[in-house]
């Protein structure tokens, strides 16, 4: 079976690329946020999702590049790069996601938010009409958000890991 489905299947590791079909995944030029290959410690600190203790064994949570952007440009240049290598990115946006679909394995890549979007221009509180109204961006850890939102005297029901994002 070839096309989308497995593109797809390599992108959860449910089916391993063969030697013919795995595309050659290198850094990216112009990138100026933070990159890791595999066989470094940077990249085991990097690649760790709460899946690999729950999947590690039945799903490969390998890519094969970590892109860290710094910037929304970097994240376009990562688009176009997978894109033209026909390779699938896993967009993990901090902390971890139970079933690894934040993860991937290589020939793909995975694009991790968790600092890309942590400026003042992220988090806002709208009010109207005697109600409150709270927007944030994807990067803010549960912890970092709540911190902020006791600091703004907002409450928002949610979950209770503070490391998810």
């Amino acid at each position: 079976m070839g096309g989308i489905f497995s593109t797809l299947r390599r992108a959860f590791g449910l089916l391993s690329p063969t030697a013919a079909t795995t595309p050659t995944v290198a850094t990216i030029a112009g990138i100026t946020g933070t990159q890791f290959l595999p066989g470094s410690s940077s990249y085991d600190n990097n690649k760790y999702q709460y899946a690999t203790s729950t999947y590690g064994v039945e799903r490969d949570l390998n890519p094969a590049l970590i892109v860290r952007p710094k910037t929304k440009e970097d994240i376009v240049l990562t688009l176009k790069y997978a894109k033209e290598k026909g390779v699938a990115i896993a967009i993990k946006t901090g902390g971890h996601q139970y079933s690894g679909a934040s993860s991937t394995s290589a020939p793909n890549i995975q694009l991790d938010l968790e600092d890309t979007f942590k400026g003042p221009d992220d988090r806002a509180i709208f009010r109207k009409d005697g109600k409150a109204y709270v927007r944030t961006s994807v990067s803010w850890s549960l912890g970092e958000f709540n911190e902020w939102a006791t600091k703004n005297k907002v409450f928002v029901p949610h979950g209770q890991c503070t490391e998810v994002q």
